[in-house]
């Protein structure tokens, strides 16, 4: 088996899921961000955006090293689609609800405008654009974990890991046709208030 990347916009479960299938696999996690900042791999801070911007290249080839000198780990963060192909078996892009997303990061004490960022992306689907986009489709699986347990979602990725479940690859989850039409107006509207 080869390294898991676990994407995702913030809010869907990356570090839950990632654990959980941490301690089934035993293999190491790696969240992006936390290890480009402890090595050095930024190149500034982008105070508008409340965000450190990273060293891609960098970052890529270090994560590509460290898998083929320890074997798999799992990597996790919205940008993994930055790691080697040949590095990764498969990169899952978590999904949630986006009205979820909004509690979720309201009770983080984030602010209304970097919700409404985040609300966006996942609800254009961002985070499997630039997977499938760097990687490839048959690269990518789309997960809900809207309302999941992550203990058995961890089970059902590694039933599909190892080819005891089917997987679909690419994209899958379209929150404009599996959200009422109310939903849809709230998160619009949500999202114009607090663009900026």
């Amino acid at each position: 088996m080869k390294s898991i990347g676990i994407s995702g916009v913030p809010g869907t479960g990356k570090s839950q899921l990632a654990k959980r299938l941490s301690q089934y696999l035993g293999i190491e996690v790696v969240e992006l961000s936390e290890f480009a900042i402890r090595n050095s791999y930024v190149i500034a801070y982008d105070d508008a955006r409340g965000s450190y911007i990273i060293d891609e290249d960098r970052l890529s080839k270090a994560i590509g090293d460290m898998a083929k000198r320890t074997g798999p780990i799992i990597v996790v963060g919205h940008y993994v689609e930055i790691i080697p192909k040949d590095v990764l078996e498969v990169v899952l892009v978590l999904r949630r609800n986006p009205i979820e997303i909004i509690k979720v990061l309201e009770d983080r004490g984030w602010s209304p405008k970097k919700i409404a960022e985040n609300v966006e992306a996942e609800l254009v689907g961002i985070c499997t654009a630039n997977a499938v986009e760097e990687l490839g489709e048959d690269m990518v699986i789309e997960v809900d974990t809207t309302s999941k347990n992550f203990d058995d979602l961890a089970k059902e990725i590694i039933d599909i890991i190892f080819g005891d479940k089917p997987a679909y690859y690419g994209y899958s989850i379209d929150w404009t046709s599996r959200l009422s039409d109310e939903d849809l107006q709230t998160l619009l509207h949500f999202i114009e208030m607090h663009r900026g």
